[in-house]
């Protein structure tokens, strides 16, 4: 109990340091270099390019306004992670060849184990900002580090939303409801859903139906769809990537699938915007588990979470015209601001005065990109009670924040979603 006020001074400084940056701005000396690590090419390109643009985004606003990183401008070193064997060789070019300590990304939880035990191969720290799979901060390895929360926490989010939200707005208790579990098959997909159908079952006693997995790749999923239509669940809880999400929509809405409401996780799937792009307000109403959309209202973040988050936004907006950060963008911005204030407070990338400093900062619920907080566990990974999260929903092509009620002006709509055509 003694060092607590310690810790919390040296992580108040930490953030005042980094929000005192616009004088130190005209004083950066030299260049400190990072590798990013995104998938740009091939079947996941869409979220590797919105991740890498929401690095870029923070990057220029922390070396314009926030004083670099360790007083030096930050230069970002790219590969390209198409798949698990590139995404090794990739960080270890980035290692060897670029010079890099610290390499983030890859967004992906099929590429994210590779790279960080390439990286670690190198002594070289690995900072994932996005990928969910629950076994990447249970190797053993000091050297990988997560800010996001990983699919465990998604599912169990998810099921915190159905219980203590959702089940009343359908008029039915928790134990009452008939669930469906899908999920594409990799790492992702499975840890979601096991967490998710764990803590139905024992918590909050839920009815299962299935689960049911597939390949991300499938080109037809109308036999999994016709099986869901006999099931007759009330919630379809789908875990799904791009290409899966608008293929599932398009054949649920050919064979006049009904469900009362769909709920997913995470920025992929049901949480790219190319979600409603593909469908305009025929996508209205499936749920997901993101970062914060519109109706987020950022005065109910702490005052140096208000900045960054504001400051972050007005920079997006700049660069890319849209008032809508997709999750892609604010999940590398707000794992590359942790990481710059992990670096502020350590002078160095060396390993070992990283780690010291990483597991010091304590920063509360609200104060970071996202309303996030920070405290790292020993295991690298950032507790999930200080990784915030929130339900969007599709309505009228956009996704909105919904819940929890007390952070948005928005409100859930369609609860049950009815016809495919009042969905209007």
């Amino acid at each position: 109990m003694k060092k607590v006020p310690v810790i919390a001074a040296v992580a108040a400084a930490v953030v005042a340091s980094a929000f005192s940056g616009t004088v130190l701005a005209q004083a950066l000396q030299g260049e400190y270099k990072l590798g990013v690590l995104e998938p740009l090419t091939g079947n996941l390109a869409t979220q590797g390019k919105l991740h890498l643009e929401g690095y870029e985004v923070m990057r220029d606003l922390i070396n314009t306004k926030f004083g670099g990183v360790m007083g030096k401008k930050l230069v970002l070193v790219t590969g390209d992670a198409t798949d698990p064997t590139a995404a090794a060789s990739e960080a270890a070019r980035l290692a060897t060849r670029e010079g890099v300590k610290i390499i983030t990304g890859t967004f992906s939880s099929i590429l994210c184990g590779a790279a960080s035990e390439a990286a670690a191969r190198q002594n070289v720290i690995y900072w994932e900002t996005s990928c969910v799979d629950p076994r990447f901060a249970k190797r053993g390895l000091k050297t990988a580090f997560r800010t996001e929360i990983d699919g465990t926490g998604f599912g169990w989010y998810n099921m915190e939303f159905t219980a203590k939200y959702l089940a009343a707005k359908l008029g039915k208790k928790p134990s009452e409801l008939k669930i469906a579990f899908l999920a594409e098959d990799s790492s992702y997909g499975q840890s979601v859903t096991e967490a998710a159908r764990e803590r139905a079952k024992k918590e909050f006693g839920m009815q299962e139906v299935g689960p049911e997995y597939y390949t991300f790749t499938t080109n037809d999923l109308t036999p999994v769809i016709l099986k869901l239509k006999a099931a007759n669940p009330d919630i379809l809880h789908h875990i799904a990537r791009d290409q899966d999400a608008i293929l599932f929509w398009r054949q649920a809405r050919e064979q006049n699938f009904q469900v009362k409401a769909v709920i997913h996780a995470g920025a992929t799937g049901y949480g790219n915007l190319g979600f409603g792009k593909a469908f305009g307000n025929d996508a209205n109403g499936p749920f997901v588990l993101a970062e914060p959309g519109p109706g987020i209202v950022i005065d109910k973040f702490k005052p140096d979470g208000q900045k960054i988050e504001r400051a972050f936004r007005e920079a997006l907006k700049a660069k890319t015209g849209s008032d809508i950060p997709a999750s892609g963008h604010q999940l590398a911005a707000g794992g590359l601001w942790v990481l710059k204030l992990v670096l502020d407070a350590a002078k160095t990338d060396s390993l070992d005065p990283f780690y010291a400093a990483a597991m010091k900062l304590d920063l509360p619920v609200g104060s970071a990109v996202n309303g996030w907080g920070v405290k790292f566990e020993p295991t690298g990974q950032n507790s999930p009670d200080r990784v915030q999260h929130y339900m969007l929903q599709w309505q009228n092509g956009t996704l909105v924040t919904v819940w929890p009620e007390e952070f948005t002006t928005n409100r859930a709509k369609w609860m049950p979603l009815g016809p495919w055509d009042q969905r209007k």
